[in-house]
């Protein structure tokens, strides 16, 4: 009769097979997700990615010490606008590319400048100090080195800079990108060299009245004093470089950073030191695309061995960044 039954109702028969072979689904569908979302980091923990940041830096202070064959020009303390004004061109950017957890970065923070000044007394090595057409006027030549002018010294001053930074790097934590999750980290370490090459013209002129150790200079040495005091000084030097670079995420659209770097430790002159520390906040547009606002503090300090020119710069101020992601 039980057989008989189940024969004429079949459904019956297979009720129970099938509702346990629903219950079943579940289970193995949820394991072949977690096995898939951990595939898909660990993939993408070894991909590449690349990095493309572009700066702009608006110094609200500025403060610059210059010193040209012993003449130190008065410590400056300048304004935003005081900056720009002479700035005759600026670039920054910094690019980075990472295979897996490794990477290399490129930095580069180009500045000229063109000023014009007056001065009323300027130290300069003497170019008539082995005349002895002169020797009578001025007995006091080698001791005297100060040319003073009764009326002034126009003093014109062209700077260029440009720094370039090269450095390995290792990241430690989440995979930095447009939109992380919610309390992601990472931290990256790098090291490598900061290079520098400065230039600056100074183009000197005298007034008509122009004394030496007392005496009125005639044309003739007007023009030699001139000569010898306009002149270019350049140099290039190679530093060692440190820093890192911190983010963490608040959500998938907002992110907090901290970037740090140093370099120089007085290996390549007898004053040589420069570094970096910003911290900012970057806000995510898309999935590539983020813009960014940090206070950056940035100064250089360098004297060259064997010489009496040197000159420190440090500036404060906004940040403001486009930051470009390509995987």
């Amino acid at each position: 009769m039980s057989m008989a039954l189940a024969l004429a109702n079949p459904t019956t028969c297979f009720a129970e097979p099938q509702e346990q072979k629903w219950d079943d689904a579940p289970v193995i569908l949820t394991a072949s997700e977690d096995v898939t979302k951990d595939q898909q980091e660990s993939e993408q923990d070894d991909d590449t990615r690349v990095y493309v940041d572009l700066y702009g830096f608006l110094p609200w202070n500025t403060t610059t010490n210059i010193t040209v064959d012993g003449n130190q020009a008065p410590t400056a303390s300048q304004g935003l606008r005081d900056v720009l004004t002479p700035t005759t061109g600026a670039f920054t950017g910094r690019a980075g590319i990472e295979f897996g957890r490794f990477g290399f970065q490129l930095g580069v923070n180009h500045g000229s400048s063109y000023t014009s000044e007056t001065a009323y007394s300027w130290k300069e090595s003497n170019p008539i100090r082995n005349s002895e057409k002169y020797s009578d006027q001025f007995p006091n030549l080698i001791k005297n080195r100060r040319v003073k002018s009764e009326g002034s010294i126009g003093v014109d001053n062209t700077f260029n800079q440009t720094i370039v930074d090269l450095a390995l790097r290792y990241r430690g934590g989440a995979i930095p990108s447009p939109r992380m999750d919610s309390g992601d980290f990472a931290f990256i370490g790098l090291a490598g060299a900061r290079i520098v090459d400065a230039s600056m013209d100074v183009d000197v002129n005298f007034s008509n009245k122009v004394t030496f150790d007392g005496v009125l200079l005639d044309k003739h040495l007007r023009r030699e004093f001139n000569q010898s005091a306009s002149q270019t000084i350049a140099n290039t030097w190679v530093s060692p470089l440190i820093g890192m670079n911190a983010i963490y995420a608040f959500n998938d659209r907002w992110q907090a950073f901290v970037y740090l770097d140093a370099a120089g430790f007085g290996v390549s002159g007898q004053q040589d030191m420069s570094g970096t520390a910003q911290a900012g906040i970057a806000y995510t547009i898309g999935n590539s695309t983020q813009l960014s606002l940090a206070y950056k503090y940035w100064g250089i300090d360098y004297a060259g061995n064997g010489t009496d020119n040197s000159y420190s710069v440090t500036q404060s101020g906004l940040n403001l960044g486009l930051r470009l992601f390509f995987d």
